[in-house]
């Protein structure tokens, strides 16, 4: 006897499944799948069941999908439970697994099974399965899965962010920079890091994330940049987020604060649809701990975790540790760098590493006063062209990091060896260069 499929979705995502990967479909229409919107009513309707042979989460509105597939899981745990993971995440993974869930299914493994179990469904007959009529019942001939109706109008961009079409997509190395506090210089590391990155040959995005008071933007000098909402607003607007002569393209936060909380609901969206377009994403933080940051930590490649000199760093940092192990996020992939470094500097990398068992923590070096001045003034390649230590210790940071920059190339903080490579990034694209004049003979 056949037996039926539970989905876990949120509403926009059955109205466009495109979104999903299941272009065309209609999946209210298909007999074999039954479809659930709401937390609630999917844990109510499946505890103690009968008759559906798996559970798939997908998405969904009111909670994390991974925390509504723990508690289905726990619910039935000799019924299976398939998660859908957009983008590859060791830590979610990881807490997939943590949660007894079967399987973590990427977008192409989740249109394989889907498609799979409905050819299933055909060969058993429409006649010997429940029916599900749909809301607007087209037939497609004896024995085929009802025709969806016609598309709706256009979603509203704040609900389905679309994947955009190109020739090549991307899938970024995200760049996380966040502290326990405030004050550790996240803004000017996160800035220098999307810098390095851009004219070292990586099509880079620095994306502010301190929703409320970010203002990277100034450090790189971008006039009047676009804002995340502004993205939210219009997504045709990506496609003039490029960079310019050697800096990186900039997203900076929604230019009103009250408009912080309503951003942070999409961060995950923006996330995704801003990978398909760059190299490098390096994606700043605010000082208090929200959810975008949970969103991020997930999502990152690498996380630089940032502390500074003062005792007070320390023990933020162990403060947002612990709220990572509550949450399940695994700190594997995060960098502990010690900013700040001097010979009179209070702490050294070795301290922290005892404090923290052993970790291994970067030098980041003191920059002085060129690093507040240059920044300042919104000129982050001139103080990269200077040799500045800070930069150097960044750059060096990132050469391990980040797998698209060559460690062998030469160094952009050195200015005789680097100086060609810096000033071959800052000129326009398709500007050719000068013939030398021939000597006199």
């Amino acid at each position: 006897m056949p037996t039926k499929v539970a989905l876990c979705i949120d509403p926009a995502s059955v109205r466009h499944p495109e979104a999903i990967g299941l272009d065309g479909e209609c999946l209210e229409a298909q007999p074999w799948l039954e479809v659930y919107t709401e937390a609630a009513s999917a844990r109510a309707s499946l505890k103690g069941r009968t008759g559906i042979d798996e559970v798939w989460v997908v998405s969904c509105d009111e909670v994390a999908p991974i925390n509504l597939a723990a508690s289905i899981k726990a619910d039935g745990p000799d019924r299976p439970v398939c998660m859908l993971v957009a983008k590859d995440s060791g830590s979610l993974c990881s807490r997939v697994r943590a949660a007894g869930i079967e399987e973590a299914l990427s977008p192409t493994d989740f249109a394989r099974r889907y498609d799979r179990r409905k050819r299933a469904a055909r060969s058993w007959g429409s006649a010997s399965l429940p029916a599900v009529a749909p809301s607007t019942p087209q037939e497609d001939g004896a024995g085929e899965t009802p025709v969806c109706p016609a598309p709706a109008p256009k979603p509203d961009p704040r609900t389905v962010l679309k994947e955009p079409k190109g020739p090549a997509e991307k899938n970024a190395f995200l760049i996380s920079v966040v502290s326990g506090s405030g004050g550790s210089g996240k803004s000017t590391v996160a800035a220098l890091c999307a810098c390095l990155a851009q004219v070292h040959g990586l099509e880079t995005l620095l994306l502010d994330f301190d929703l409320q008071f970010g203002d990277a933007a100034s450090l790189l000098g971008a006039r009047e940049p676009f804002t995340v909402d502004d993205v939210l607003e219009n997504p045709s607007r990506l496609d003039a987020l490029k960079g310019d002569s050697g800096r990186p393209a900039v997203l900076a936060p929604p230019l009103h604060i009250e408009d912080a909380e309503a951003v942070a609901e999409q961060s995950g969206a923006v996330i995704d649809l801003l990978s398909s377009r760059f190299d490098v994403i390096v994606a700043n933080t605010g000082a208090a701990w929200a959810d975008q940051h949970a969103v991020l930590l997930e999502r990152s490649s690498k996380t630089i975790f940032l502390i500074d000199q003062r005792p007070t760093s320390l023990r933020a940092c162990r403060h947002a540790l612990d709220l990572c192990a509550r949450l399940g996020i695994a700190t594997g992939p995060f960098v502990f760098a010690l900013n700040r470094c001097s010979k009179n500097a209070p702490f050294t990398p070795l301290d922290v590493s005892c404090v923290f068992g052993g970790t291994a923590v970067a030098e980041l070096k003191d920059g002085g006063f060129d690093v507040e001045s240059l920044l300042g003034a919104g000129e982050p390649l001139d103080l990269i062209g200077e040799g500045n230590p800070l930069c150097a210790s960044v750059e060096s940071l990132l050469i391990d990091l980040v797998p698209g920059i060559d460690a062998h190339a030469a160094s952009l903080c050195e200015p005789d060896k680097g100086k060609n490579l810096l000033f071959r990034a800052m000129r326009p694209k398709g500007a050719k260069k000068r013939r030398r004049a021939e000597p006199c003979r």
